[in-house]
Order: structure tokens, then C-alpha cells, then sequence
């Protein structure tokens, strides 16, 4: 079923006050940086696994790779967003395509790697706009999918 508690004491534990500014993601500012910090805060709880396992996802399945493509995702992001400037995690439309050639190898990835980075921060940015009520539809399950694709 899932342990919420837990996890929010977990998060509390691992997340220092001044980290993530939550406000100021639910007012619509929303970058790279804090992406950033959010996969790192992530990464400090423990396993994704062992995370997942406290949240009550009711009948929602979700498939055993999905973890390890899921982990492994995230580390390459954050190899990524190494690579990037502070402009560019501040504003991420300034990332065009030579910008993009730049970060892919300045990380060691390929150029699609970092399109679907940009592509995933578009996706999370829309889904604080659905989670703060401005219109759009966040399907958690359908996230999923995508990010372990």
C-alpha cells in the first residue's frame, strides 16, 4: 500500500529548507537548476525502488525495469545538466542546436540525449502547471511510460 509517512520524514531528512524553492515552482518558475536539484534530492533518498515502494500507486503497476532505465536516466541528466551553463539552466530556451551539440559533448552523450532532457524538463514543467490548477491533465502513469522509454 505504501508508507507515506516514512517517505515524508525520509524527504524532510534529506531535503535542506532552502534546496528547492517550492513556491516559487508552483508560481510557474520552474528551470533546469531546480530539476536539477530535485534529481539530486531524489538520488540522496536511496533507491527509486525503495522509494516507489512508500507511495500508495493503488493498482497502478509498475514494470520491474522500469527502476534500473529510470536510475540510470537520471544520473545521465545530471551528467548532462553538468555540462550546461548557468544561462542555460536558468533559461533553458536558450538551448539551441549548437548549444545542444556543445552539452552532449561536453557530457559524453549524444545529441538525442540531451533533446529528450529537454523534452522530459518540458514534461515535468507542464505537469507543476497541472498539479498548481492551470489547466493542463498530469497523468502519472502515462509519465512513467515515457521516462522509462
Amino acid at each position: 500500500m505504501g508508507d507515506l509517512k516514512a517517505l515524508v520524514e525520509r524527504a524532510e531528512e534529506t531535503i535542506a529548507s532552502g534546496d528547492i524553492d517550492v513556491n516559487a515552482m508552483m508560481r510557474g518558475k520552474f528551470t533546469l537548476r531546480d530539476m536539477y536539484k530535485q534529481l539530486e534530492s531524489l538520488n540522496k533518498m536511496g533507491p527509486l525502488k525503495q522509494i516507489m515502494s512508500m507511495l500508495p500507486l493503488g493498482n497502478m503497476q509498475v514494470p520491474e525495469g522500469v527502476y534500473d532505465v529510470t536510475s540510470t536516466k537520471m544520473n545521465r541528466y545530471r551528467i548532462i545538466m553538468d555540462s550546461m551553463t548557468g544561462a542555460e539552466l536558468d533559461d533553458p530556451s536558450l538551448i539551441s542546436s549548437s548549444r545542444i551539440q556543445r552539452v552532449a559533448l561536453g557530457a559524453g552523450a549524444a545529441p538525442e540525449e540531451v533533446r529528450e532532457l529537454i523534452k522530459y524538463y518540458k514534461m515535468m514543467k507542464r505537469a507543476l502547471k497541472g498539479v498548481r490548477g492551470g489547466g493542463g491533465k498530469f497523468d502519472m502513469q502515462r509519465m512513467m511510460k515515457r521516462f522509462s522509454g
